[in-house]
């Protein structure tokens, strides 16, 4: 058997009449990412995600910031409590989730749930002071998700503004799902 950038192989096969060579290949679905927070800077990590093919699932509890924003690119659009996202979703179905609401209570209670889920990435938008601010006030949850929480999400390539950020974003979690391949 022949490798092909470790996602293919050529095999060769001997049966009764004959040999013959087989392109086998592993197919995985796309992504799925959860996008928590519809605020300026959600509207364009959904269209990018959307654009490299994964699956995006926005929430937010506010329903006046999913009407503000236009989020047509992802698959689904929730509007519920926070304190309930993880009985509305099964969490472990997404590849990651991106938590970016810019309301520190909100995001302390979708930390809460992520850190009972097994999504292997999950990114919090904000300061690295905010990330440690964010895992203190976790308690004993914080141990559960510390490893798999990168805050500030994304990759620094510079720029301001909404589409900036989001670009960063979403080269972060491209970057991370790439490395856990």
């Amino acid at each position: 058997s022949i490798s092909l950038q470790n996602k293919s192989s050529l095999e060769k096969i001997n049966g009764d009449t004959g040999a013959a060579t087989l392109l086998c290949s592993r197919l995985s679905p796309p992504p799925s990412v959860l996008v928590l927070g519809a605020g300026l800077d959600a509207e364009p990590v959904v269209r990018f995600a959307a654009e490299l093919g994964w699956r995006v699932t926005l929430q937010d509890h506010r329903s006046a910031y999913i009407d503000a924003g236009s989020f047509d690119d992802a698959e689904h659009v929730m509007c519920v409590p926070v304190d309930t996202v993880s009985e509305k979703l099964d969490l472990n179905r997404f590849s990651a989730a991106i938590v970016m609401s810019h309301h520190l209570t909100s995001d302390r209670q979708y930390l809460a749930q992520l850190a009972d889920s097994r999504i292997p990435f999950v990114g919090l938008l904000g300061p690295s002071s905010r990330r440690q601010k964010l895992l203190g006030e976790l308690g004993e949850k914080a141990a559960d998700i510390e490893d798999r929480l990168q805050g500030p999400v994304g990759i620094d390539l510079g720029g301001r503004g909404p589409a900036a950020i989001a670009l960063s974003i979403v080269a972060g979690v491209q970057q991370a799902m790439l490395r856990a391949d």
